[in-house]
């Protein structure tokens, strides 16, 4: 039997439409990411709707990892219950592709976040103004915009703040508050000389140093200067003494996601 040029097109333009309509569906086994808000839970399932407005649905086991990031390098992060996964609760997974939703292998979420979802759940903070705010933010979680930056040098085997460091410091000081919604982060580093673990201490006390000038000097609200990471030598230190290497970057940040639903 033969077809006709218009029904073959027919048939085509359907295997098209079929074939696009099952790619959306990840296949059993696949590894993927799913930033976004849980809606609802129900015992081990999570209900989350993403970037995309999209539902999701996120199974969670023993096995999975669940960690509370307390620092905007997501360096620093505390392990948590799987009663912290509240409706209302920004998350990032990795999951793994499983029927028609998710198994997680992973599950991560900021510290401030779930504070506000404990108030909406608690109904200590307006529900309906923290949920709009949820929704507004949800497309920026987690993205950051640097508004000012400064790097601050440091002699060799020191963490003492030089002067011009210093006025580096209070310039970027000045800026912040003036700024709403700010944060400070920070990365301490070395150069290649010495060994890893002494390195590594000192990374930490350089970041600690401007962490504590920033608080006492810069007059600064010590929740919006984040705790420092000590990141060891800097990966363009190249071998041996590298001034440029022994430093602490700083940057004056805003969440995106917070500074999009700010009044």
């Amino acid at each position: 039997m033969k077809t006709s040029k218009p029904q073959n097109m027919m048939l085509a333009t359907a295997l098209v439409t079929i074939l696009a309509a099952t790619s959306a569906f990840a296949a059993d086994g696949d590894k993927s990411k799913i930033k976004g808000l849980i809606t609802a839970v129900d015992g081990n399932t999570l209900t989350v709707k993403d970037g995309n407005n999209a539902v999701q649905t996120i199974t969670v086991s023993p096995d999975t990892k669940l960690k509370k990031t307390k620092g905007l390098t997501g360096v620093i992060h505390s392990k948590v219950e799987p009663g912290a996964l509240i409706p209302g609760l920004p998350i990032s997974a990795d999951v793994v592709a499983a029927g028609s939703g998710f198994n997680a292998t992973e599950i991560s979420f900021k510290s401030e976040d779930f504070k506000t979802a404990q108030q909406v759940e608690a109904g200590v903070a307006p529900t309906s103004a923290l949920a709009n705010a949820n929704a507004q933010r949800i497309d920026d979680f987690g993205t950051y915009e640097a508004l000012a930056t400064a790097e601050v040098l440091f002699a060799s085997g020191s963490s003492k703040i030089s002067a011009k460091g210093k006025a580096d410091l209070d310039a970027l000081a000045a800026k912040a508050k003036e700024t709403k919604n700010y944060q400070i982060v920070m990365q301490g580093f070395t150069d290649s000389t010495g060994n890893p673990e002494a390195n590594q201490r000192l990374s930490t006390a350089r970041g600690a140093a401007v962490a504590n000038y920033l608080r006492q000097q810069g007059g600064l609200q010590p929740g919006r200067v984040r705790a420092p990471a000590g990141m060891g030598v800097a990966a363009d230190a190249g071998s041996g003494s590298n001034a440029n290497a022994r430093k602490v970057d700083v940057k004056l940040v805003v969440d995106k996601g917070v500074q999009g639903g700010a009044k």
